[in-house]
């Protein structure tokens, strides 16, 4: 159950957004262009990507902490993520461990596993007809001085979780 990558867009998380509810957003952008696709995650998986994206650690483990080092003591790397389809407005993503030459492939939620990817500096992919279809554009010919990023979150901010 290998991953064909031509059918998938690596992305990467560029930063956290909230909306209008105070509702975590992950912001995943594709290498390929200026879009990005937002994810609502909960509020655990929000703190954990925004303390990985920060570089802090912590004397106890973490749960993505925890998860990395028993795949890493069951002799496995986490090799890639894919959030691989949208069902019922709801995404879905698989892991993709490698031991030796055993692929295993574990189903997961896109924020744990965009944590987890963070965590074991794995690739994150997305399914080009999902990214495709839920996109947002990070348009840079807005506004002079005005950061992509930040009218994105201020779209986000105005924004209903429903309307997705």
């Amino acid at each position: 159950m290998a991953l064909n990558e031509k059918h998938f867009v690596r992305v990467a998380v560029s930063g956290m957004a909230r909306d209008a509810r105070e509702n975590p957003v992950v912001l995943l952008k594709s290498s390929e262009g200026e879009e990005v696709l937002p994810i609502w995650i909960g509020h655990a998986e929000g703190l954990a990507i925004e303390l990985t994206m920060k570089g802090e650690k912590f004397e106890r483990p973490l749960t993505h902490d925890l998860l990395k080092t028993a795949i890493e003591g069951l002799g496995a790397v986490l090799s890639k993520v894919a959030i691989t389809e949208l069902r019922n407005n709801t995404f879905f993503a698989k892991l993709y461990l490698q031991r030796d030459q055993e692929l295993i492939v574990v189903d997961a939620r896109p924020s744990d596993s965009v944590a987890l990817a963070l965590k074991c500096d794995a690739p994150i992919f997305v399914a080009r007809d999902v990214f495709a279809s839920h996109k947002r554009s990070l348009d840079q010919g807005s506004a002079p001085g005005i950061d992509a990023d930040d009218e994105l979150r201020r779209y986000l901010k105005d924004l209903d979780p429903g309307d997705f």
